[in-house]
């Protein structure tokens, strides 16, 4: 397993000649301060390059403040719809864009765009052009919890990385996030082919609370299938793969505003 700072290290000395990147890792905390650890360590100005972020430098304080002038994030707006969520309009990637071409302050200008996997067709379109010939010094991230959610035309413009194959320093020797427990017991629950409904029903509503513990819920799930769907399980690879679709359904469903309690319950069922 890698350590942060060495992908921070390959991408500023130009081992990496990806100028974007898909980041891809349970939506939540983990990943931001995931993003804005990479972003502060593309523009920290500390000589060694193994300890950035530092933390102290003027950089690394203005990132750490939200006033860097180089981290460009695209916003997002509050829908017209009745639910009042928050998500991307073709004026939040027109704004994005624009200040994406006017270039860096300083050594790199950082573009993050996180949940990029909701982002609508027309935006990722949009996006294309800006992925494929950014300014100069310009790297994008892009925060998803599906890769697969995104276009192939965005893809293969970009690098894919997974954030469980990083860590930072303080990782080392640390213990499992109590979260990755209790959805790895739920994963364990809904494969293991033996568990009822009723059963079910009740560990989803004790452990998952909110529509993100639903959404890493699924992605472990997900990256549970594959690994089985490769090294064998008690289903073929064939069920696996319908598995991985029904996960996808149930996760768009989700992020289109469905409760997540019964995206899941409904999962269990058709699954079995």
């Amino acid at each position: 397993m890698q350590r942060i700072n060495e992908l921070i290290t390959s991408i500023s000395d130009g081992s990496r000649a990806a100028h974007a990147f898909i980041i891809e890792g349970r939506a939540g905390d983990t990943r931001r301060a995931f993003l804005d650890s990479l972003a502060s360590g593309l523009l920290c100005t500390h000589p060694d390059q193994s300890a950035r972020p530092c933390g102290v430098c003027p950089a690394c304080r203005q990132a750490a403040a939200g006033t860097n002038m180089d981290i460009v994030r695209m916003n997002k707006s509050v829908s017209s719809g009745k639910s009042g969520r928050e998500t991307y309009k073709v004026d939040d990637a027109s704004a994005f864009i624009e200040r994406l071409s006017m270039g860096a302050y300083g050594r790199h200008l950082i573009g993050i765009v996180d949940d990029a996997d909701i982002l609508s067709e027309t935006i990722q379109n949009k996006l294309l052009k800006t992925l494929e010939e950014p300014s100069p010094g310009t790297v994008i991230l892009l925060g998803v919890s599906n890769r697969d959610n995104l276009l192939d035309t965005v893809r293969s413009r970009c690098a894919e990385l997974r954030i469980s194959d990083y860590r930072e320093e303080t990782d080392e020797g640390g213990e499992e996030p109590q979260g990755e427990r209790i959805c790895e017991d739920l994963v364990r629950m809904i494969l293991s082919g033996d568990t009822v409904f009723c059963e079910y029903r009740a560990a989803a509503d004790k452990m998952l609370k909110t529509r993100e513990d639903a959404l890493s819920f699924l992605e472990l799930l997900e990256r549970s299938c594959r690994e089985k769907m490769l090294s064998g399980g008690r289903r073929t690879p064939e069920e696996y793969a319908c598995m991985i679709e029904l996960i996808n359904t149930a996760r768009m469903d989700i992020r289109r505003d469905m409760n997540h309690t019964k995206a899941v319950k409904r999962l269990f069922l058709e699954m079995r």
